[in-house]
């Protein structure tokens, strides 16, 4: 069943060239993108700061910031909306998307972005353990995408799946960023740089966030029926203690940046 899903999906994938608008060549866009999972702003020193992990977006000057480990109104964390705190810390624009109702309120995964938003959509993630999502959030230039995938590594691959077909719609330069559980040898993730340009960062270890060892977090770019080059990427790293202080141990993970310049899409009038 499994494998009868996937070859549904990259076909449809695979058939949305042919839909795709006609392009005429565009200008340059440049946008800081970023990724950080925040673990609901609780430290590894298992202190709950909303200062210090806008503080550490802050220093990074991010355009855009994909955001995984949200609460919104539980009694986890009462009466707080971690990413409209963020939001308010960061003066950004928040976009939330709950994956479960969870302890009298919401969890899920949300955007951050100096540009308001001109449409979001919320697309679930099915996972044997914990429903997860995909939040695609349309900017003037392009559309941002973020996710949080599963721990089941069968669930990852179908996740994928739905991502590449979700994305093989769009109809502007499409990134996405996030947690995604798994390295880059793993099944998932190979899928997945079938159809997109993963960014390669240096350093490349994300988590844990005191002594990273392990490649978990990531942005990309889908590449597989866009009619433009890929982005140009650059300076794309984890971001280190000697760029903003309490980094190790603000969350369980390293959040990553990357500066990139794409070209915009216009769309031809010619049939």
């Amino acid at each position: 069943m499994k494998h009868l899903l996937r070859t549904i999906i990259l076909l449809a994938a695979a058939t949305a060239v042919l839909v795709t608008p006609s392009c005429q060549s565009g200008s340059k866009a440049e946008l800081r993108l970023m990724s950080y999972n925040v673990r609901n702003c609780r430290g590894l020193d298992d202190s709950v700061s909303f200062e210090r992990v806008a503080r550490i977006i802050n220093d990074a000057a991010p355009d855009i910031v994909a955001v995984q480990e949200l609460d919104s109104m539980t009694t986890r964390n009462p009466g707080q909306d971690v990413l409209g705190n963020l939001a308010t810390l960061t003066g950004m624009y928040p976009t939330f998307a709950p994956s479960i109702d969870f302890a009298g309120g919401k969890y899920g995964i949300g955007m951050l972005s100096r540009e308001k938003p001109l449409s979001h959509r919320r697309v679930p993630l099915p996972c044997r353990s914990e429903p997860r999502s995909l939040l695609i959030v349309e900017f003037q230039d392009c559309y941002y995408c973020c996710t949080h995938l599963s721990l089941n590594a069968e669930d990852r691959v179908t996740d994928v799946l739905i991502i590449i077909d979700e994305l093989s719609k769009l109809d502007k330069p499409a990134f996405i960023a996030g947690d995604f559980n798994a390295e880059p040898q793993e099944e998932a993730m190979q899928l997945l740089a079938q159809h997109f340009a993963v960014f390669a960062k240096q350093p490349s270890a994300t988590f844990p966030a005191d002594k990273p060892s392990t490649e978990i977090d990531y942005i990309c770019q889908y590449t597989a029926t866009q009619p433009h080059a890929p982005a140009e990427v650059s300076n794309h790293h984890v971001i280190e203690p000697t760029e903003s202080p309490d980094v190790d141990k603000a969350s369980d993970h390293r959040p990553i940046v990357a500066n990139v310049r794409f070209e915009k899409w216009v769309a031809s009038m010619a049939e």
